[in-house]
């Protein structure tokens, strides 16, 4: 039998698209917390940056699912490893068929290889790959718990060590086998070890697993700690590499991919045998993360297919909740006159920058200034009836809004309160009234809140409404049907599904949230092209493949979903061209593959397409585009070391030039 793959080893009988629609399933309430036990933390992280990559000279190399363990004050890794495939591709799980080794002095490096820790045994157990190595020391003695099987099935197995570099799998075999069991991760909890581990229900339902033990070979009936309402119908796996840290009388399992491929959520219990989405507790940008400390600091490691190595970021257990930031990074638009102008962070103080151009003709800008901040998030843009930018900024921590009001000769009002506190900056659209309406997430996500002028073009806006729908797993999204209404696009928690709300006439009333008909990696994205009809594209779970649904008549129904693109590491960018084609980029896990696709007429079939990535750069982000004066788009992205890269057509709805700098600022992603 041919090796199994980790994501084939999901797929049931009759698996077809990739995203379909979802079964109602009620999500259970989070176990009841005594009055004197105070709340959860919450979880953030800083920017990820790699140290150490296990790639030689003409030989590109990933490291996945990993373990790190400290022996006399020399950490030690070990990880998955395998050979790189072309940027933007998913290598072949059914070949990692070995554990790497490195140690260091410290997280952050340097780094040193070790010859491989373990490979495959086809002679013990049917072994044919190995997967998701855990490490722990218990009674002198390393035990590496790790998954295995082939043809005679998923199986958790065990090695043991005396010294980290000589490994020994016990003679009796696999601990226990299942149907899909696999990433095991073991924890002391009061007088037992417990096993978590990933593993498929009867339904096909995405589970994580516990087992209990006393003395880590012999395991007891395995009970459900976790159900996902992602189904492996789907053929994809949202629910791997679980690990649990206990804090405070709380239980934190970390557990992706979440928000994509390189996405970990986070949620927290005061049981450790009973986990569900109403105990989110934040989120980590990495893959197969997991929590590490030195004794002094908290650190989230990570590492993945679409990656080179094990990369390290600060992490944060904090009293409030993190902030999301919009899609778009940088963010631009016209402003009222007519001048095209973009908004960034600084990567040093997170500060607002802008920078606008100055002649479209010409391509010429002016320097960068200060605009404001600092700020928790990338601000979002409205534009009045009158052409005059509105800016909309999230405050440090979520604490309030802020927003700044351009006036008729171009120059700029002082920032005001907006409001708060909030969970990001608010997505912004003009109704058919002419009013702006403002839609924001409440920290956490419990909530979106929704707000809009008192008539066109005010100063002044209605109360906040703060009961317009939630909770969330990602901020929402607007987007404005041909007749003018609005209609408002958000993530479930968890991603099990997208749901949509719309005004029932121009300016008028909403209907109730509807289920949009899909599990979704991460917030969708929405345009509306020239024939008048709105397309949403979303990414699978896992981000395996982007998807759009376009409707089938301007301001009517939908089509059925539509495969877009490959391998997305957020929902593909779609924004019309002079001429009314939709423009489509989608960005790889790793940011080194750009998709670049093309309506062939106004609401028509999709162009082939192309990679138009930079050579040797990595992006942090999906581009944002914006179109000038003259209608030529303008892409600006932002790389992986902060320098924005910006590329325009060289005329509307033509051909592009190649991509240059735009200005020396090091951009926050």
């Amino acid at each position: 039998m041919d090796p199994i793959s980790r994501r084939g080893l999901l797929r049931t009988a009759g698996a077809g698209a990739l995203v379909l629609p979802l079964a109602a399933r009620t999500t259970p309430s989070a176990s009841a917390v005594p009055a004197d036990v105070p709340p959860h933390q919450w979880i953030d992280a800083g920017p990820f940056v790699p140290v150490h990559d296990p790639s030689t000279p003409g030989r590109r190399r990933y490291l996945n699912d990993h373990t790190l363990i400290r022996k006399d004050g020399r950490w030690h890794l070990f990880a998955i490893v395998g050979d790189s495939a072309a940027p933007g591709e998913a290598p072949d799980s059914g070949a990692e068929t070995a554990f790497a080794h490195a140690s260091a002095p410290e997280l952050h490096g340097p780094w040193t290889s070790h010859p491989d820790a373990l490979t495959v045994d086809p002679g013990y157990y049917g072994e044919q790959h190995l997967w998701a190595p855990h490490v722990i020391e218990a009674a002198g003695t390393y035990w590496m718990f790790y998954a295995a099987g082939g043809s005679a099935g998923a199986a958790i197995n065990l090695a043991t060590s005396t010294d980290l570099f000589s490994w020994t799998r016990v003679p009796s075999g696999p601990l226990f086998r299942g149907r899909a069991a696999r990433d095991p991760m073991v924890v002391r909890i009061g007088g037992d070890w417990v096993m978590y581990y990933t593993e498929l229900s009867a339904d096909g339902h995405h589970l994580v697993c516990l087992c209990r033990s006393a003395d880590l070979l012999h395991w007891s009936a395995s009970a459900t700690a976790f159900t996902d309402d992602s189904t492996a119908a789907q053929g994809v796996s949202v629910t791997e590499s679980p690990f649990v840290v206990e804090r405070d009388g709380w239980f934190y399992l970390f557990i992706g991919p979440r928000g994509g491929y390189e996405g970990t959520d986070v949620l927290a219990s005061r049981d450790p045998a009973r986990f569900t989405l109403d105990g989110y507790a934040g989120h980590v940008p990495g893959h197969a993360v997991e929590p590490v400390t030195d004794g002094r600091d908290w650190y989230a490691s990570a590492a993945g297919w679409f990656r080179h190595g094990l990369r390290i970021a600060p992490l944060a257990w904090q009293d409030t909740p993190p902030v999301w930031s919009s899609p778009d990074r940088p963010v631009a638009a016209l402003d009222v006159r007519g001048r095209l102008t973009v908004f960034a962070l600084d990567a040093a103080d997170r500060s607002m920058l802008r920078r606008v151009q100055l002649d479209p003709d010409t391509d010429s800008w002016s320097a960068w200034e200060l605009f404001g901040g600092p700020a928790g998030a990338v601000p979002t843009l409205g534009r009045n009836t009158n052409g005059r930018l509105e800016v909309f900024s999230l405050a440090p921590g979520g604490a309030d809004l802020h927003h700044r009001v351009q006036r008729s000769d171009g120059d700029w009002e002082e920032w005001e309160e907006f409001g708060g506190p909030a969970g990001a900056a608010p997505a912004v659209a003009l109704g058919a009234d002419g009013r702006l309406e403002v839609f924001a997430p409440s920290p956490g996500g419990v909530l979106i809140a929704r707000r809009r002028q008192t008539s066109p073009g005010a100063r002044t806006w209605d109360p906040w409404d703060a009961g317009f729908g939630g909770p969330v797993g990602a901020p929402p999204v607007v987007g404005v049907n041909a007749d003018g209404r609005l209609e408002v696009f958000a993530l479930t928690r968890g991603g099990t599904a997208i749901l949509h709300r719309w005004q029932r006439t121009p300016g008028g009333d909403w209907s109730p949230w509807d289920r949009f008909g899909t599990a979704a990696g991460a917030a969708p994205r929405v345009g509306r092209d020239g024939s008048g009809r709105m397309t949403v594209a979303a990414i699978a779970p896992s981000g395996v493949a982007a998807f759009q649904r376009r409707q089938s008549v301007p301001s009517g129904g939908w089509d059925d979903w539509q495969a877009l693109s490959g391998w997305s590491a957020a929902a593909p960018l779609l924004v019309p061209g002079a001429d009314g084609r939709l423009e489509c980029l989608a960005l790889a896990p790793g940011g080194e593959r750009l998709t670049h696709r093309w309506q062939l007429s106004p609401g028509g079939a999709w162009a082939t397409g192309a990679d138009i990535a930079e050579a040797g750069l990595a992006l942090a982000a999906t581009p944002s585009a914006a179109a000038d004066a003259t209608g030529r788009l303008h892409l600006f992205a932002v790389t992986e070391d902060g320098r924005m890269r910006t590329r325009v057509q060289e005329r509307p709805s033509g051909g592009w030039r190649p991509w240059t700098a735009f200005g020396t600022p090091l951009i926050a992603p």
